[in-house]
């Protein structure tokens, strides 16, 4: 039957020469790869190429050539724009995970905090009836001691 294949392609970029300070043709393909991506340039709609020879072919043609000369002026800063785009994207999608991570961690320390709120309640009012029955029993003892002391003044 037939399959469907899916066509990668990118927009060709020329590459910066630092020493002269211009822009110049840097063939985007391995020798001898296979499975090549298109490449569309922007000198002229529809134009793009699949492989070195007809890269080659290509820069040789006076509208590449203008396009070329006019690179910085026309497409630099759309270039790195998109490029600052992307990057910004990226670093988005990082703090948005970090941000999902934290909200997690935050609800599973607050849900902690109010369980251990609710032990330590539970533990106050066992302390309470601790102390009370405590006084209690202090109440008593007094009581035990002030009949003791009643008892051995009887003895004399």
């Amino acid at each position: 039957m037939y399959e469907l294949t899916t066509i990668n392609f990118e927009i060709y970029k020329p590459s910066f020469n630092e020493d002269k300070d211009e822009y110049y043709d840097k063939c985007p393909y391995v020798p001898y790869e296979r499975n090549c991506i298109r490449y569309e340039c922007r000198c002229k709609a529809g134009v793009s190429f699949v492989n070195t020879t007809q890269f080659k072919q290509h820069i040789k043609s006076k509208t590449h050539q203008e396009f070329i000369i006019n690179y910085p002026k026309y497409y630099k800063e759309v270039d790195e724009a998109q490029d600052i785009i992307k990057e910004l994207r990226v670093e988005n999608e990082l703090l948005k995970r970090k941000t999902d991570k934290l909200t997690m961690t935050n609800r599973k320390c607050v849900k902690k905090i109010k369980d251990l709120e609710k032990n330590n309640k539970n533990i106050s009012k066992l302390l309470e009836e601790k102390d009370k029955k405590n006084k209690e029993l202090e109440e008593i003892i007094d009581d035990l001691d002030n009949y003791e002391d009643c008892l051995d003044c009887d003895d004399l």
